[in-house]
């Protein structure tokens, strides 16, 4: 995989995916139906955009898993309990067992190997590359490759191994009633603001800038913003080309760029 860094997609972990399409579905979204995963009991959707990013929707096949995750989580065996599993489950897990909303954000661009190599340059500890596939409704399957760095605040990699253009829906599936074109904002939440802009910015060769109280970096026609919080990850994603959106998603971190 050649070519410039770029985003490629937020999640957006929610508990029922039937339920959170038809919430996006009424708030003007088109949301494409996307299938299951083989790597973690996970099942999604998307919302494609014209730009070439998406938002998906992401949910563990049964309730019950979510459960068992949360249990886990608040006991004393969680970070055992991680060690134990794959690369793939380390990174997706703790979004699982955590809230509803935007949970992590996918780049791709370049090859996973020199982004790897970037990433333990810094001291970062990176999993990958390592396959993953998803079975569409239609039975289609779709293989990619991941890197995964330890550290959620810094975004994983993704490299096709079948074609993006199967992965990623277009045309009519990237139109919305509601005008949305793409995702005009990523939002990164740290308790250290201006450490964690810098240490994303060292890994992306980007300098962050101050403005208007706000810190952001520039990734090809994507705005990273970092705010404070008491955790490290993505936590909002704006989208550009709509109005306001309803109240239920911006409880996921899912708002309007105004």
């Amino acid at each position: 995989m050649t070519g410039p860094v770029r985003l490629d997609h937020v999640v957006v972990v929610v508990s029922s995916l039937a339920d959170a399409s038809a919430r996006f579905t009424a708030a003007g979204f088109t949301v494409t139906p996307g299938g299951q995963h083989d790597a973690i009991p996970t099942e999604n959707a998307l919302v494609a955009f014209a730009d070439g990013t998406y938002l998906e929707l992401l949910a563990a096949r049964d309730t019950a898993t979510r459960d068992e995750l949360r249990a886990l989580q608040a006991g004393r065996s969680w970070e055992k309990h991680l060690k134990g599993v794959s690369a793939i489950a380390r990174r997706f897990l703790p979004a699982l067992a955590g809230p509803d909303g935007v949970a992590d954000w996918v780049l791709r661009g370049g090859a996973l190997s020199r982004a790897a190599a970037t990433l333990r340059s810094l001291g970062v500890k990176a999993s990958g590359p390592v396959a993953m596939a998803r079975e569409r409704t239609d039975r289609v399957r779709l293989e990619w490759e991941l890197l995964l760095p330890e550290l959620r605040l810094h975004a994983f990699w993704i490299a096709d191994r079948t074609a993006r253009e199967l992965r990623v829906p277009a045309g009519a599936a990237a139109v919305h009633a509601n005008g949305a074109t793409g995702i005009a904002t990523v939002q990164l939440s740290s308790p250290g603001v201006a450490t964690a802009a810098l240490a994303v910015g060292e890994s992306l060769g980007i300098v962050p800038r101050m403005r208007a109280g706000v810190t952001t970096l520039g990734l090809n026609g994507t705005r990273i913003e970092v705010i404070a919080a008491e955790t490290e990850h993505a936590c909002g994603v704006v989208i550009a080309g709509c109005a306001a959106l309803p109240d239920a998603l911006a409880a996921l971190g899912v708002t309007a760029e105004t």
